[in-house]
């Protein structure tokens, strides 16, 4: 149980250090999927996880972070979305370097992102 506690305050330490170097950024936890299975309670206890600067964007179907998910959006853009008479022209390499200006224009908000973990 003491390393428990004394990974928390190390993890807390962690965060209370990046809030003071970036007070303009909110403070956003990430709570881990698996910590909210069903909607039958009030509550729900969860762990501390690391706290990083990250990027975040709301598609207003799920959180996206770019340092995990930006190579994921990038592909499924050129899998799915461009009309092909559109860009036939383009290459390979160009037609990645578009669907990346796409993913760059979305709303990403620099945050501090916690993750809550399972307990």
């Amino acid at each position: 149980m003491v390393k428990k506690i004394e990974r928390q305050q190390e993890q807390i330490k962690h965060l209370v250090e990046l809030a003071c170097e970036n007070p303009d950024l909110r403070i956003v936890p990430m709570v881990d999927s698996e910590i909210v299975a069903d909607d039958g309670h009030m509550w729900w206890v969860g762990g501390w996880g690391e706290a990083s600067v990250e990027e975040i964007w709301n598609s207003d179907e799920r959180v996206y972070i770019r340092s995990v998910d930006e190579i994921s959006l990038i592909e499924e853009i050129c899998d799915n979305s461009f009309d092909e008479s559109e860009n036939k022209e383009l290459s390979d390499d160009e037609f990645y370097e578009k669907s990346k200006k796409i993913v760059n224009g979305y709303r990403w908000e620099k945050v501090i992102a916690v993750k809550i973990n399972l307990p």
